[in-house]
């Protein structure tokens, strides 16, 4: 018995060891992976924007038929990855006075796209936050799930935003904006059908028909899934502003 506890004691203690030593590792290895310079941060920004619309894109799409499915474990994994993003977002934020103490006289503009974009996907990570978090905690506490209403309704913007996100992430991948305005058309298509969807929900609300948890938490997902879809099409029109006057300039 002894003999087991002594083995697994020193299992462990190899193990929180090796762990130590690989978080060092990746952490001395992030360090040399920081930009050096305005040019180095953009390119690797240009990079880290379609980065976080897929993993947006990724989190967002279980996100709700998780909580249509009351599935805790789905959620849970979605709050600890949209957590993971906010703290990129924010540690990509807390370097911005660096890089920007360092920039040239030549790269203003480029500073200006800069700022714009870490600021856009701060804010999409901070909203993708608001809505996972709060999905957890409502289906963890075990309140009263949505109503079938509800579901059906999120489940048509769900459709509504899965066709945005594809159309973005294929642009910011080809880097071909021409599509661009067809995305413009969706976004209005899509703030028309989450209207129609909050004007229902208060008149649910002014005759008590639902759980007043479930509204809050319905309203809440609306609100910021109008959010992300906003701060991500402001995200791609800067990635694409950006590029366009990049290669204007080496013309």
């Amino acid at each position: 018995m002894a003999i087991a506890a002594v083995t697994l004691l020193c299992g462990w203690m190899l193990y929180r060891r090796n762990r130590r030593k690989n978080r060092k590792a990746a952490n001395e290895r992030h360090r040399t992976e920081d930009p050096q310079n305005m040019e180095e941060a953009v390119k690797a920004t240009i990079d880290d924007v379609a980065a976080t619309m897929q993993q947006t894109t990724k989190i967002y799409y279980r996100t709700l038929p998780a909580v249509f499915r009351e599935n805790r474990k789905a959620l849970k994994e979605a709050v600890q990855q949209s957590e993971e993003l906010y703290g990129a977002s924010r540690e990509r934020k807390y370097g911005l006075m660096h890089m920007l103490s360092h920039m040239k006289e030549s790269e203003v503009n480029t500073a200006q796209y800069y700022v714009q974009v870490v600021d856009y996907m701060g804010e999409i990570a901070q909203a993708l936050l608001h809505i996972t978090r709060p999905c957890f905690e409502h289906i963890d506490n075990n309140h009263e799930g949505l109503s079938n209403e509800q579901v059906e309704d999120l489940m048509k913007i769900n459709d509504e935003v899965e066709t945005i996100f594809s159309r973005m992430n294929a642009m910011l991948k080809s880097n071909d904006y021409a599509d661009f305005d067809t995305i413009i058309e969706l976004r209005d298509e899509l703030f028309e059908s989450i209207s129609g969807a909050i004007a229902n929900q208060l008149c649910h609300i002014r005759t008590r028909k639902t759980s007043t948890k479930a509204n809050m938490l319905y309203l809440n997902i609306l609100g910021e899934t109008k959010t992300i879809v906003l701060q991500s099409l402001n995200l791609v029109k800067s990635q694409r502003y950006f590029l366009e006057h990049k290669t204007r300039q080496q013309i």
